[in-house]
């Protein structure tokens, strides 16, 4: 039974619903780490008061202590610890690793067991922890025995959730083969181990190649809990990469030695002058004031302030995804530390990975957080698309201007729109030189054309990317004239390291500009049918040649924007542009015209019998349902829906991508647009 669905995503982020026998809790998730024999916050406190959803404990300690154990099997671990919502218990590997204990001080079959005796939500195998520092064959050699572990395991769980580790230390190569052999054995969620001394060194780009190297072959519709993970600086990032679950028991082990957790970092309360949050605990007392204390009511209190920030940060993380905005969280939780910045630059590195479950079609602004902005997913995706779909590759004059993308060029350059517009692309192609890269004319309002928001003076790395994008652009265009327009902003000042490559005649101005263009007499085409026929391409890949060639084809604008808004033929709508995205959105009939122009089988998904009567009326298409699915299909496209005998049943956006649709057995897949009935 499927009991993870996803809810939104951003990056490899999910914001999603994951069942347990005690309760359903939202992800991403932070349990509290809470032991057995000293619970100074109690967990019905740590759900009530700090709002968590469920805990951790360790099973090791509970059956290695009888006060503990007996109590655990005659009451349940909920009995234990007086809490009736989910508990996830860890076998002891950690423990192993820390007191150095000897193999047979656990047996991975017992821990199994008692696990389940206890009545844990989610247990944990017993996996073997890589020192820092040992060697490749060694670690391997643990990898091995994890996996030895993990095949015996799986057959105690019964009714149990359990945890299959991934481990691998600090080699991705050995991440992705431990993590290619524990998928293959269906565990509930897969944990991603080893990394806590990893954390205790800011070695954190070892942590995100360990991540992304596991992520790879992980089962998508399964949790990913990166095991250990406690500090909320991290929270962003790691959530960016796909991790659902953390848990923590920094919050109790920094008090005790007199630190204060913050999303930016960490800082000692005895070099404190004031108290450096809003939280209940910082809002009501003084740095003086907690200085007094007695050393138990202040390790409570630091305890608590941990917890507050923790909580409050993993919330921010969810409705980031929730806003689109995750990428730029993490990017400035990144300044916290250098090792965690240059982290996320090594998670930029592998933006082909991320770019793969990303969703399209956001319609969020893009904010400038530092160099790395320019090196986003979101940029990149868009850059290579418009590379392989423009339509107008040969024209008698190229024009390009430098802009900022602060504001609508339609907007800022209304004497310029108003002659492209009248001009045929075959003479004349403008296209405009931004830091995102090269955006044409027909595209300015395709997400993220005009999302970015950019300083008015670039810095190095961006103006290095302007340049390259601005290259790719020029090889894919044959053009007789390309002509470059100066003017007062920042992308002006890469014309001098492409004007030799490309022949690239200047002129001053975009009055000038203009003049150029004039002198070309064009056979005019509608401007509404240049714009949608590179919106086609861009979106679906085709040109939609069939469709403006009817008659009966007409465009409706915006009486307030002048924008397109409706494309019709006759009185039946087709397509709608969504002003927020560029993007188009057919009705049915809409649907049934993609069809007839040859749409890829990227665009189509295929649902059962059992789903087609409720999506021919209108309902969602779950994921249980589904049948088939590109793989290349992204989140957040326009789909078509049909049955099994490939008949239309209506339009949708992907809320999953083609992979996650077949993988998934729970939640909504598509969210309907328009259907048959």
């Amino acid at each position: 039974m499927g009991r993870f669905e996803i809810k939104a995503k951003d990056g490899m982020a999910r914001l999603g619903r994951y069942k347990t026998e005690h309760g359903t809790v939202k992800t991403p998730l932070l349990m509290p780490v809470v032991h057995p024999g000293k619970s100074d916050i109690s967990p019905t406190e740590l759900v009530e008061v700090f709002g968590f959803q469920m805990i951790i404990t360790n099973s090791y300690i509970i059956k290695s202590q009888e006060k503990f154990r007996d109590i655990a099997l005659s009451n349940g671990v909920h009995g234990l610890l007086d809490f009736d919502g989910p508990i996830m218990t860890d076998s002891g590997t950690f423990q192993m690793y820390f007191h150095d204990l000897p193999k047979e001080e656990i047996d991975p079959l017992e821990i199994i067991r008692f696990q389940r005796s206890i009545g844990t939500d989610i247990g944990t195998i017993l996996d073997a922890f890589s020192k820092p520092g040992v060697g490749m064959a060694k670690v391997e050699e643990d990898v091995q025995l994890s996996l030895e572990r993990a095949q015996a395991s799986i057959s105690e769980k019964g009714e149990m959730l359990l945890a299959g580790t991934v481990q691998g230390g600090v080699f991705p190569e050995l991440r992705e083969r431990s993590a290619i052999a524990m998928a293959k054995l269906n565990f509930d969620v897969y944990p991603i181990g080893g990394v806590v001394p990893l954390m205790e060194r800011y070695r954190y780009p070892d942590i995100v190649r360990a991540v992304l190297a596991s992520k790879k072959h992980l089962p998508l519709d399964k949790p990913i809990h990166l095991f250990g993970c406690g500090h909320p600086m991290l929270f962003a990032q790691a959530a960016l990469l796909g991790c659902d679950f953390f848990d923590s028991a920094s919050y109790a082990k920094f008090a005790y030695s007199g630190r204060m957790m913050l999303p930016t970092g960490t800082v000692h309360l005895e070099n404190l002058a004031e108290l450096p949050c809003e939280c209940p605990v910082c809002s009501s007392t003084s740095v003086d004031e907690l200085n007094g204390l007695k050393k138990e009511e202040k390790d409570l209190d630091l305890m608590r302030h941990n917890l507050y920030v923790s909580a409050g940060e993993i919330r921010r993380v969810r409705q980031a995804i929730l806003d689109g905005k995750l990428m730029e969280l993490a990017a400035v939780r990144a300044r916290g530390h250098p090792m965690l910045y240059q982290a996320f630059q090594v998670m930029l590195d592998s933006s082909d990975q991320l770019m793969q479950s990303d969703p399209i079609g956001n319609a969020t602004s893009i904010l400038y957080t530092g160099s790395e902005t320019s090196r986003l997913p979101v940029f990149q995706r868009f850059h290579k698309q418009v590379l392989g779909t423009y339509p107008y590759r040969k024209t008698k004059i190229l024009i390009l201007i430098p802009d900022l993308a602060s504001n609508p060029f339609s907007d800022v350059l209304p004497e310029l729109t108003r002659l492209v517009r009248s001009q045929n692309p075959v003479d004349t192609v403008v296209a405009f030189v931004t830091p995102i890269g090269i955006i044409p004319w027909e595209l300015e309002h395709v997400f993220p054309s005009q999302q970015g928001i950019f300083p008015s003076t670039l810095d190095p790395v961006t103006l290095s990317n302007t340049i390259a994008r601005a290259v790719d652009f020029l090889q894919i265009i044959d053009a007789e004239r390309v002509i470059w327009t100066s003017r007062n902003t920042p992308t002006n000042s890469i014309f001098e390291d492409i004007v030799d490559a490309f022949h690239i005649e200047h002129v001053d101005g975009v009055g000038k500009a203009i003049e150029e263009m004039q002198k070309y007499d064009s056979d005019s085409i509608e401007w509404t049918k240049r714009k949608l026929k590179a919106v086609f391409s861009f979106q679906w890949g085709i040109t939609g040649d069939r469709l403006f060639d009817s008659n009966s084809f007409n465009v409706m604008l915006s009486r307030k924007t002048g924008k397109i808004r409706h494309v019709k033929d006759g009185d039946e709508i087709l397509f709608t542009l969504v002003p927020t995205t560029g993007l188009l959105t057919p009705t049915y009939e809409g649907g049934k015209r993609l069809l007839a122009e040859g749409i890829s089988d990227r665009f189509i998904v295929m649902v059962d019998d059992d789903s087609a009567e409720y999506v021919r009326k209108g309902k969602s298409a779950l994921a249980k349902f589904i049948l088939k699915a590109s793989t290349e299909l992204l989140a957040g496209e326009e789909v078509l829906i049909v049955d099994k005998e490939s008949r239309l049943l209506g339009t949708g956006r992907a809320l999953l991508t083609g992979p996650e649709m077949l993988q998934f057995s729970r939640g909504v897949a598509i969210t309907p647009r328009h259907s048959m009935q």
